[in-house]
């Protein structure tokens, strides 16, 4: 039986010399195309058995004998936009789990930067201003509750550095039977969202985009927080209300936002989110890492060696769920 063609579609910023040797001695005799050029990739969509990278979401339905799909991201929430996909046999896999240490750190950055009053004081260094900053303004992580949405393997790493903080972690998800045991943390059922909401510091989103996420945090869920309450979104823009979210934090119903994702992306210069004093914005970089795509290839690789064998893949993708 004739071998299909490997599609590594990568931009030249993630794409490294080594890639192309290691996908041929994995290929096992089949052709390779590396390009993340549509026009490049079109003439041979109907040869195409296997997909690595940031492949043209608009060219998969034409790819008739596509069997595998390797996202080089955490998410798969495109499948929402193209939901003729959902049907397609095709099987999906993420590389979910290799930006659990980055998004984790990232988002105790943030956190701690808002703490200490970090972006005031280089505000106020840029105009070389000694800022001294007020107890009542400070604040400390100990003692805190946090409450994560979305408890997967990034919430773990999570809630591993807060407990190094001394912060109370409580953990929602739909299987609590898959959760290890993490001093400081306790694991809860996703439908307890709106009877702990109450007791939170700290809410962090790192909800997947579905259609059941859709502006899974709204007007309601905000009206249910301290007024002293952060919110932090690490997760998808979608599965936030904005206009919600920007009515929560005119009126104080909450006390900040710190968003590394937003709805749209890239966010518009006149949303009034860029305006706010209690809004943080990273521009949804927070799983990034120097040799990011070094590790997206050795997660594929080793789908790689499954695929051959016929094993599981990891990381596989309910396309009709979107995770």
């Amino acid at each position: 039986m004739k071998r299909g063609t490997i599609l590594l579609s990568l931009h030249s910023d993630r794409l490294m010399p080594e890639f192309r040797e290691q996908l041929e001695s994995a290929g096992g005799g089949r052709k390779l195309l590396i390009s993340a050029d549509e026009t490049e990739i079109r003439p041979f969509l109907d040869e195409i058995e296997i997909a690595l990278g940031d492949v043209p979401f608009g060219l998969i339905a034409l790819m008739p004998n596509l069997k595998w799909l390797q996202l080089w991201s955490a998410g798969a929430d495109f499948v929402q936009r193209f939901p003729a996909l959902k049907e397609l046999p095709f099987q999906l896999t993420t590389t979910s789990g290799i930006h659990r240490q980055q998004i984790a750190e990232h988002l105790f950055a943030m956190l701690l930067g808002w703490n200490r009053c970090l972006p005031d004081v280089s505000l106020a260094r840029r105009e070389h201003q000694w800022l001294f900053i007020k107890d009542r303004r400070l604040d400390v992580l100990n003692g805190k509750n946090m409450l994560i949405a979305g408890y997967g393997v990034i919430g773990e790493a999570v809630a591993r550095i807060a407990a190094a903080f001394g912060m109370r972690v409580t953990g929602l998800r739909r299987d609590i039977s898959k959760s290890p045991v993490i001093d400081g943390a306790q694991v809860e059922h996703a439908s307890k969202i709106d009877s702990l909401l109450g007791e939170a510091d700290h809410v962090v989103n790192i909800l997947p985009f579905t259609p059941e996420t859709r502006h899974y945090f709204g007007a309601e869920r905000f009206g249910m927080m301290k007024n002293t309450a952060l919110y932090i979104n690490v997760g998808r823009g979608a599965t936030t209300d904005q206009a919600a979210l920007i009515d929560a934090l005119n009126k104080k119903r909450i006390a900040g936002a710190l968003l590394d994702v937003t709805d749209p992306e890239p966010l518009p210069g006149d949303s009034p989110l860029w305006d706010m004093d209690n809004v943080m914005i990273t521009a949804h970089y927070a799983g990034s890492h120097p040799d990011y795509s070094r590790l997206a290839m050795a997660f594929a690789l080793d789908n790689f060696e499954r695929y051959n064998s016929g094993q599981p893949l990891k990381n596989l993708v309910d396309k009709k769920k979107g995770y």
